[in-house]
């Protein structure tokens, strides 16, 4: 009797130190959170401006770059989380993996909707340094979502256009097959002279 007194005690115990880890995680997240916040787009507006330098058509081409391929490539690894053959495990990995991916074009986002003060001089920043940055990785962005939504079409087309044409192949061989074998019997039934 008193093993079994002592079973539901562990499994209280073990209840409140999940609880107790899961809080002590939520503070670690939140205290990074506003953290990172405060670092972070300081950080990314200061780096953008040193590989821009004032220069408006390097502003035009890096924000193009970073909107286009930081949009389009997460896209297509968020995509493989789709398939079926892969397990929930690594469906959310593959999604951690493009967010990850996505990072510049989620920290230029973090400037310019942020409302933080570090978030307000990352804009005064990339206002002054790199003057088109902010609008041709919007466009981009928006240029790299239609792209992948064009891609994910045709290949789903292509992918359709396949098996209909597995399908139309089977039912012509498998009309061959009849025709021969009634062909076949046609000769075995026709009396021989």
């Amino acid at each position: 009797m008193t093993e079994q007194a002592q079973v539901p005690a562990q499994k209280k115990r073990n209840w409140g130190v999940k609880i107790i880890l899961i809080l002590v995680a939520v503070l670690v997240a939140v205290a990074a959170y506003f953290i990172l916040g405060a670092i972070l787009p300081r950080w990314w507006s200061d780096v953008i401006a040193g590989q821009i330098r004032r220069d408006l058509g390097a502003s035009v081409l890096v924000g193009m770059f970073y909107g286009f391929v930081f949009t389009f490539i997460p896209l297509l690894v968020a995509w493989q989380a789709t398939r079926k053959a892969v397990s929930w495990p690594w469906k959310i990995a593959i999604v951690l993996v493009a967010v990850a991916i996505a990072t510049p074009n989620l920290l230029t986002a973090g400037i310019v909707f942020g409302s933080t003060e570090s978030a307000h001089a990352g804009q005064r920043t990339l206002s002054v340094d790199a003057g088109f940055f902010t609008t041709w990785t919007a466009i981009s962005a928006v240029a790299a979502v239609v792209v992948f939504i064009a891609v994910t079409i045709l290949w789903a087309l292509w992918r359709r256009r396949g098996k209909q044409m597995k399908v139309l192949k089977q039912a012509e061989n498998h009309r061959i097959r009849a025709a021969k074998n009634a062909e076949a019997q046609a000769q075995d039934t026709t009396p021989s002279a």
